[in-house]
């Protein structure tokens, strides 16, 4: 017994030191650092409050508009603000086409689909639109009530271990966490779509109205489907039921669907994110390949006059990594 007690703490110091050596309890850096975004240079505010450089609310000549709504993924949380894709779609736009492009962003953090409804419906005729484009992540069929209330309940119910000093402890208590948390969070998405969901009714009528909207003043309307970048992007991705949800909602209230899900896959998901676990917002890699898919969406709906347009390598995605 003695010698069997021996022989598993000696293991266990092993292993302990080869956690420490490697570093496999801390997480892995991914190339990439969060930007402050609440730093003034970083966090460009026009006159109504909008994370976007100062607009003319009325359409100046020769000008040609995207009307962008979102959350915190077309605000361009964690990122340089012209690394955003609504700033790469306006700086893409102008340069393949050769003419004078604005993407006016009224993104917020926070926003859900019905807000961006209501958002297009006080402020879309002011600026004159020539698309509107709706850049949804799963998320926005959850009102700004219920998802706070759900960040409370997690806070508390659902705390992180804590570090303690042992970095093997440490290591198997936060995948232990981590995995009981994946699954209660797949689980909680994907409840948030089921047919009797009223979120789900809710952002559905949305999409309906943002349609009608658009439909008779000949605004193309555009929607872009986010995946959970926190989640792998390949076959076992949990959420293609939810993105073909809202591709046929999308498709019946009239827009053109482009789900970035395809585009995303076989990448992986440490390099495409702003932080780790930490925060799951896409980084800049990421935006560029959303500017790049959603550029070549625009240029069936709106085509250009001057006919064929070049590729731009500022929107254009890098090379692929190896697959996991």
């Amino acid at each position: 017994m003695l010698l069997l007690l021996g022989s598993v703490l000696f293991v266990l110091l092993i292993a302990e030191a080869a956690v420490r050596i490697a570093g496999a309890d801390r997480p892995r850096p991914n190339g990439y650092a969060p930007v402050d975004t609440n730093r003034r240079a970083a966090r460009p505010v026009n006159a109504r409050g909008y994370r976007d450089l100062p607009r003319a609310i009325l359409k100046p000549p020769g000008v040609r508009r995207v009307l962008s709504l979102g959350d915190s993924f077309a605000w361009g949380a964690s990122v340089e603000f012209e690394d955003a894709y609504p700033q790469r779609l306006e700086r893409a736009l102008s340069r393949r086409r050769k003419e004078t492009w604005e993407v006016v962003n009224l993104a917020m953090p926070g926003m859900a689909t019905v807000d961006h409804a209501a958002q297009l419906a006080a402020e879309g005729e002011a600026y004159g639109p020539d698309v509107v484009l709706l850049g949804y992540v799963l998320n926005d069929s959850q009102d700004a009530a219920a998802a706070e209330a759900q960040r409370a309940e997690d806070w508390v119910k659902h705390p992180p271990p804590s570090a303690g000093r042992s970095a093997l402890l440490r290591l198997i208590r936060t995948r232990l966490w981590a995995t009981a948390e994946n699954r209660r969070r797949v689980a909680g998405y994907r409840s948030m779509y089921d047919e009797k969901a009223p979120g789900w009714i809710a952002a559905r009528h949305a999409l309906k109205s943002m349609g009608a909207w658009c439909r008779p003043r000949g605004v193309p309307f555009v929607v872009a489907i986010f995946p959970l970048f926190g989640n792998p992007l390949d076959e076992s991705y949990p959420f293609a039921e939810a993105h073909a949800k809202v591709a046929h909602a999308a498709a019946e209230a009239g827009a053109l669907v482009v789900d970035l899900l395809p585009a995303y896959r076989g990448l992986r998901g440490d390099i495409l994110v702003v932080n780790g676990a930490d925060d799951e917002h896409p980084n800049e890699i990421a935006h560029r390949i959303a500017a790049g898919v959603i550029l070549r969406a625009l240029d069936d709906v709106v085509p250009s006059p001057a006919g064929d347009v070049a590729g731009d390598p500022e929107s254009s995605a890098p090379s692929p990594p190896p697959p996991r």
